[in-house]
Formats: C-alpha cells, sequence, structure tokens
C-alpha cells in the first residue's frame, strides 16, 4: 500500500507538469482507489484531496470480495516478512565477529602498551557507545546480522583480553 501511495504521488506531480488530460484523470482515479483502499483498512471513510483541482471529497471503503476475519483489522503491510534467511545470515555475522574481534583486540593491544591498564576502560567505553545502535538494529533485516556478529565479537575480544591479562 505504502509503495502504490508513493509511485501514485509520482505520479501525481508529473501529471500535473504535463498537463495531459488523460493522465490527470489517470491520478484522480487511482486517487480514489487509493483513499478508497485506506479507508478498508481504518473502517471509515477518508478525506481525498484531488491533487489537480484541490476539491475534497469524501471515499467510502468498495466493499472487498474476501470476507475479513471476525473482529481483526487488516494493516497496512501488503506482504508478509518471509523466513529468516539463516544460511546467508550466519555467515555474514561470522564475518562481523571476526572482524571485530581482531580490530577490538589489536586496538586494545597497541592502546595497552602506550597507555598500560587504561585500555580497560576505552574498551568499555566503545563497547557501552555500541550497545544501543547494535540493540536497535537487531530488528532491521539485514543489518541484524552484522549487528549481532559485531556483539558476538566485541563479548570474544573482552575473554581474550581478560585471558592475555592473567596469562
Amino acid at each position: 500500500m505504502q509503495t502504490a501511495l508513493r509511485e501514485w504521488a509520482a505520479f501525481a506531480v508529473a501529471a500535473g507538469r504535463s498537463g495531459m488530460p488523460d493522465e490527470r484523470e489517470l491520478v484522480r482515479r487511482r486517487g480514489r482507489q487509493l483513499a478508497s483502499r485506506v479507508a478498508g483498512v481504518r473502517g471509515r471513510p477518508v478525506d481525498y484531496v484531488d491533487p489537480m483541482s484541490g476539491a475534497v471529497e469524501s471515499v467510502r471503503a468498495v466493499p472487498s470480495p474476501v470476507p475479513r476475519a471476525e473482529g481483526r483489522r487488516r494493516s497496512l503491510a501488503v506482504e508478509p516478512p518471509g523466513p529468516t534467511p539463516w544460511a546467508t545470515g550466519l555467515p555474514i555475522a561470522g564475518f562481523f565477529a571476526v572482524l571485530v574481534a581482531i580490530g577490538d583486540v589489536q586496538l586494545s593491544s597497541a592502546f595497552a602498551e602506550a597507555f598500560g591498564l587504561l585500555w580497560v576502560p576505552a574498551n568499555l567505553l566503545v563497547g557501552l557507545g555500541l550497545a544501543p545502535s547494535l540493540y536497535l538494529l537487531r530488528t532491521v533485516p539485514f543489518w541484524r546480522w552484522p549487528a549481532m556478529g559485531a556483539a558476538v565479537g566485541l563479548v570474544v575480544a573482552w575473554v581474550v583480553l581478560l585471558v592475555s591479562l592473567l596469562g
């Protein structure tokens, strides 16, 4: 639905510039159709503003041939989310885990040589600074894999750095 609205808006702008009567009528008709779909989702009439003339009209939902489930409202999402792509996601997460772990260990080792144990609070600040971003990315379809890998890489780097402190 959102994609259809964006396409309609882009076409409405282009049709408004061209001035062709057929295109203007197509914009009006498609706009009313989209307003009818939105009215059906919302369960009440919506106001449609014609982009060509500025006229406002109330649009009711056109009855759907497929009956809706009792008590449920349709959402604006047209396509349900697909299955989780574990086969491609885990290698991506693994790559980022290795990358972040090696980078953090190397950076902390260089920092430890120059400033001693000051690498501990510096590394803690890096982890705490990344935590909110990694937490927010956990729900974004592609970016959840690099975020998960980076989080695992930071944990592995901490374990490696703490073991190197002991030995």
